[in-house]
């Protein structure tokens, strides 16, 4: 590294272009390995995350082990540690930040809860302790940067915030490192666990359960056109008959069903007949005007709803999307933001904005737009935390070479901020109520049109138009909207032109998609409409808008859930996790209390410690519970009884009868008459010396391909595995069987595992099963080096 000018300020970005960015208005020019230097600064970066915290067995080596009687891991401690991936980076920041001609650093890291988190854990790893200022803007034009370097604040406002960033790591940490490792131990097999992304599991697995149970049910709707008495001309409507209130009482559910009527048809039948006998007149007609205001601007989580139904983006993709408008184009502002205001001072640019993007919507801009003053419904400095809404930048867009998908999003935010100047948007909706009457029966149908009396802001919905297509090949059956004809009135007899009875199905709950899902982990799972969504509830949220996309894509690379189309379906997998873990840990409700916790962290209103109590005994309390149901034995609580089999005694090998082919062994060794789906094809590829890689699914029969093909080959079969739980689990099986099998990990005594590897010397095991720590272990005085297989 060139030697740093006296007196410099060095600069630590989050990411290389970032860096580039900031060096480019600072005037930092001179190119080094790693950083970028020059009038009076130099300006390095993070890859991500170049520092992080310890793994278990990184804080104590006995906790590499995963045992019940270790369980909870509750660190007194919280060591941070360089992975070799980084550490080349790590040491050129950590030479700027320690070196003694830099003066202070600026913490340009993302401005959030992330982005402060990975500044302090690399600033607490070097060991600095230079004063630090905070970078804090939400875009990244040249215009916004130096500005921000005009108004850095004190690094230590922004310890709150810090707090809460390390709160949230460590209490994930803590949950997921123990709640995985009870669950995986007790189940036998590898279960993973999370402090938002169990509860988020739990949601989808609910609605997919609610989804297969459905029944569907026959029913039948009766139809009847009208058409004006007397009326020549051809315009008719159609109403459909429906039970007044008297008849469905005040039951929601038969409120519903109005016009439901029984599959047998019988119903319906005397309907139609009178209908064709009796006399049809308007009851009434009403019309009531609905008005639509402007909706407010987009955060990162509406953003990602919209494009979902819109496009099919996923969470990921839209946010990824943005990303690139925002560091590579910066053509908006910082995108993982949870406001949907604007502050005064941003608003007061609203002009300059307006000149650079309305190009394109020349012919739909409202009068004024960018010039009249916008209400509190924007704009609201008490709405406005860390970051406002996305908006576009004031930077035209025309020499942006934009992918097809970063043009639909730029689009979407270029409309949303120019609809704030509209009118509102005005239908009609008109209901008129027809009665046929024979004799003393009186049947109502009703018919609903709708007219738009002004269009306001959705001339520039993009949205409506991706609407009427994904409502095309929507699993609800929906009545078509109709254009009532000119001139109906109250008491005007009608002619009844036709009549029929539809036959239709009720329809399960839709599956959830990324853009309901995203609303749902916005409330906690609570069951609101999107328009009921208040700013209480964003506070007791499952995540942040800036995690939420991540979470859902870790639960797809897990296998607890797929994607269909649209739709996320839970899988067997996540089916299983959800069924066997505890109410309190699938619990969305308990999640969004910690967040807002956090959120309270951050604001000053509590402090970080009694938060990190609070996890800690809800974990003490969660792995208790699994102990409790546990049908593996925690190994602290039965000191005296031996795991396994600690007895010296060690049967003789199995004898099987001689077989010419792998089924016959798979019979005579194991009692199957006939392989599992894909097994004898691995079987046959390890027992000729082929080397193997073999992904199944839990309980489909993964044991047997190394088992059958070990018996084939004769000899010992060594079996290397890091689960305790699953191993004590395969020998014990092994041994009902009459196998002579043993296992040697840091469960047992010194004695023992001495024992076992005299048995394996001996040729008396025909399988030796062996944690991968203890092929580490020095040899013991009765075995020589060469020899002892731990």
């Amino acid at each position: 590294m060139k030697a740093i000018e006296s007196s410099t300020i060095a600069v630590l970005a989050e990411k290389p272009s970032v860096a580039r960015d900031i060096a480019r208005v600072l005037g930092a020019d001179k190119r080094g390995e790693g950083y970028l230097q020059g009038n009076g600064y130099v300006v390095t970066w993070a890859i991500g995350h170049l520092v992080s915290l310890a793994q278990p067995h990184e804080i104590n080596p006995e906790w590499r082990q995963w045992r019940f009687d270790l369980l909870p891991i509750l660190p007194g401690q919280w060591p941070l540690v360089v992975y070799e991936r980084t550490k080349d980076q790590f040491e050129v920041v950590r030479k700027i930040l320690t070196s003694p001609r830099v003066s202070r650093i600026v913490c340009a890291t993302d401005a959030g809860r992330e982005g402060e988190l990975i500044f302090r854990y690399i600033y607490e790893a070097t060991e600095s302790k230079k004063p630090v200022s905070r970078l804090w803007i939400s875009s990244l034009t040249p215009d916004a940067i130096r500005k921000g370097f005009d108004k850095l604040r004190p690094g230590s406002e922004y310890d709150r915030l810090a707090d809460a960033a390390s709160g949230r790591s460590r209490a994930d940490w803590l949950v997921g490192m123990n709640l995985s490792r009870a669950y995986s131990i007790v189940y036998r097999e590898e279960l993973s666990v999370g402090r938002v992304q169990t509860p988020t599991l739990a949601m989808v697995v609910d609605r997919e359960l609610t989804f297969r149970r459905f029944v569907p049910e026959d029913y039948i709707e009766v139809v009847a056109t009208f058409r004006g008495r007397g009326n020549l001309s051809e315009q008719s409507y159609e109403g459909t008959w429906f039970r007044s209130e008297t008849e469905s009482g005040k039951d929601k559910d038969a409120q519903a069903n109005i016009s439901r009527l029984p599959a047998d048809g019988k119903e319906a039948h005397s309907i139609i007949l009178r209908a064709r006998a009796g006399e049809a007149v308007i009851e009434s007609l009403s019309s009531e005007t609905q008005r639509m205001q402007p909706p407010l601007l987009y955060d990162l989580t509406e953003l990602q709803r919209h494009a979902n139904r819109l496009y099919g983006f996923s969470a990921q993709e839209t946010l990824d999307t943005a990303q690139a408008l925002y560091e590579r184009h910066k053509l908006i502002s910082y995108p993982r933001t949870d406001s949907r205001h604007l502050s005064a001072d941003v608003a007061s640019t609203a002009s300059g904005i307006v000149a650079a993007v309305s190009k394109s919507y020349e012919k739909q801009l409202a009068a004024g737009t960018g010039e009249r003053p916008l209400g509190k419904r924007y704009v609201d400095d008490t709405k406005v935390s860390d970051h406002h809404a996305i908006i576009p930048n004031a930077v035209s867009p025309e020499r942006a070479q934009l992918t097809e998908e970063e043009r639909k999003i730029y689009g979407l935010i270029c409309s949303r901020f120019l609809m704030m100047w509209h009118d509102d948007y005005l239908q009609a909706v008109t209901t008129v109520i027809t009665t046929i009457t024979h004799g003393t029966f009186v049947d109502r149908y009703r018919t609903t049109g709708t007219v738009v009396q002004q269009m306001g802001w959705k001339v520039l919905d993009i949205g409506t138009e991706g609407r009427k297509r994904e409502t095309k090949g929507s699993a609800e059956e929906k009545t078509p909207e109709q254009i009532l004809p000119v001139g109906l009135a109250q008491g005007q007899l009608q002619d009844m032109v036709d009549i029929e009875a539809r036959k239709k199905k009720t329809r399960p709950p839709k599956r959830f998609t990324e853009g309901t899902l995203l609303t749902a982990m916005q409330t906690a799972g609570q069951s609101l409409d999107e328009k009921e969504l208040s700013d209480a509830m964003k506070e007791t949220g499952l995540g942040t808008p800036a995690t939420r996309a991540a979470i859902i894509e870790v639960l797809l690379k897990r296998g607890y859930i797929v994607r269909t189309g649209k739709s996320l379906e839970a899988t067997k997998k996540g089916i299983h996790l959800i069924e066997v873990v505890h109410p309190e840990v699938k619990s969305p409700a308990m999640t969004g209390q910690w967040e807002a916790f956090l959120k309270k962290i951050q604001h000053g209103k509590c402090q970080l410690e009694p938060f990190l109590d609070s996890i800690s005994q809800y974990v003490r309390s969660a792995v208790g519970k699994v102990r409790q149901t546990s049908p593996v034995q925690p190994a602290s609580a039965v000191p005296s009884t031996p795991k396994v089999s600690d007895s010296p005694d060690l049967p003789s090998p199995k004898i099987i009868p001689n077989s010419a082919t792998l089924t016959e062994l798979l019979q005579n060794a194991f009692g199957f008459s006939k392989f599992r789906p894909n097994q004898e094809a691995v079987c046959q590829a390890v027992t000729a010396g082929k080397d193997a890689l073999l992904v199944m699914p839990t309980g489909s029969g993964k044991s047997l391909c190394y088992q059958l093909p070990g018996l084939a080959r004769g000899g010992t079969t060594l079996v290397i595995s890091p689960l305790i739980a699953l191993m004590d689990d395969q020998v014990l099986k092994l041994k009902e069987q009459g196998f002579a099998v043993e296992c040697i990990h840091s469960g047992r005594d010194r004695e023992t595992s001495r024992r076992v590897c005299s048995d394996y010397l001996g040729g008396k095991l025909q399988f030796l099963f062996i944690a991968p720590e203890r092929l580490r272990v020095a040899a013991s005085p009765k075995c020589s080096p060469s020899e002892n297989p731990q």
